[in-house]
This record gives C-alpha cells, sequence and structure tokens, in this order.
C-alpha cells in the first residue's frame, strides 16, 4: 500500500516542529533560580505625628483632666491660634462607638480648659498595632 506523497509531506512537515525528548527538555531553565526571601513590611504607623497627649482607654476609666490640661495650656502659650486634632485609635472598628464616646469625651474636657470647637477636629482611626482604645491629642 503506497500512501500519497501529500499525506508524506505533511507527516514531515508536522514532525519538523516536534523537539526531541533529552535531558534539556527536564533540566531547568538557567533564569528559574530560587529567589531570597522578602523581608516583612515594617507597619505603617497611623499617623507620623508625635502625640501632645495619649489618653488609654483600655482598663478603669483614666484620670486624664490635669496632665490635658497642662499640655493644652502649654500648646496654646506657645501659639494662642494653636488647633488640635483628637483622634481615637481603635484596634479594630468594631469597638468603633466606644472609641468616639472616648474622643468626644476628651474634646469636651479640652473646650472646657478654654480651647474654642472650632479648633478642635475630631477623627477615628483603627490602628491594629495598638492593644486597646486611646485617644490621641495632636497639635496642627
Amino acid at each position: 500500500m503506497n500512501t500519497p506523497a501529500f499525506v508524506r509531506v505533511l507527516t514531515c512537515l508536522l514532525l519538523a516542529g516536534c523537539a526531541l525528548v533529552d535531558q534539556k527538555t527536564f533540566a531547568p531553565a538557567p533564569e528559574a533560580r530560587a529567589q531570597p526571601a522578602k523581608p516583612p513590611p515594617v507597619p505603617v504607623r497611623v499617623d507620623p505625628r508625635t502625640p501632645l497627649a495619649i489618653i488609654a482607654f483600655g482598663g478603669p476609666p483614666p484620670d486624664y483632666t490635669q496632665l490635658l490640661r497642662y499640655a493644652v495650656h502649654e500648646a496654646q502659650r506657645r501659639d494662642r491660634n494653636v488647633e488640635f486634632d483628637v483622634i481615637a485609635v481603635l484596634p479594630d472598628l468594631t469597638q468603633a462607638s466606644a472609641g468616639q464616646q472616648d474622643a468626644v469625651g476628651v474634646m469636651r474636657s479640652m473646650t472646657q480648659f478654654g480651647v474654642p470647637p472650632s479648633r478642635l477636629h475630631l477623627a477615628l482611626r483603627a490602628d491594629p498595632t495598638v492593644k486597646s482604645r486611646e485617644v490621641r491629642v495632636y497639635v496642627r
């Protein structure tokens, strides 16, 4: 039985595109080298500024009024038009309501110290690096 010339030519063309299986087939490519592991990322701070005061609300209610009053008066003595950021920092946002109440309490204390409400700015942030609720007061 003779195969037609067309089938022979087609078979030769198909086999020409194939590569032989040898040791090079299973050897790793030279560029496929193991890369060294990257170091874990450094945790980013929520706010890079240094706080004027940090009030921790993780345990019993803190007595912060005297120290906060002193810090606020010193900041106002340096700049009469100083503005403050009062930020509730939480481990996660499930405690947002309690954090908001903490920050509002600190703001009320500051208005009793003579800080105009227009110079107080309230915020709420989550920071997984903190262990418990806290309120941070920053000078703007």
